[in-house]
């Protein structure tokens, strides 16, 4: 993952945006997963993350959406969980860090069923 990241709210669309894209990144595609989409590098590296509906998932986890608009700089941290991985969007505000957690959860393989399958 790059080191500097820009940091961008889009109130219009309520979106919060963190990129770490480098100029030697190549994007090769991204994911969405709920209310969070990621773009990937060749090397398979998050580059970029975006949360949909940033205010409305603030306000959630009862915390003030407004920080959103006083935003300085953040980042991205990503923890592998039991059953899925957890996003960190740590925000910076003057002189105060939020981190704003989000789960991904992934199912074991027990829960996979292959439809085309007959048993």
């Amino acid at each position: 993952m790059a080191e500097k990241y820009k940091v961008h709210y889009d109130k219009e669309h309520d979106r919060l945006m963190v990129a770490g894209k480098s100029d030697s990144d190549i994007m090769t595609g991204s994911v969405r997963i709920l209310n969070v989409v990621l773009d990937f590098n060749t090397k398979n590296q998050v580059v970029n993350a975006e949360l949909l509906h940033a205010s409305e998932y603030l306000d959630s986890l009862s915390i003030d959406s407004e920080i959103l608009n006083k935003i300085t700089t953040g980042n991205l941290v990503f923890r592998q969980l039991r059953n899925g991985y957890e996003i960190i969007f740590v925000l910076k505000i003057k002189n105060e860090t939020i981190a704003i957690p989000y789960n991904v959860h992934l199912p074991n393989q027990k829960q996979i069923v292959n439809s085309s399958q007959v048993f």
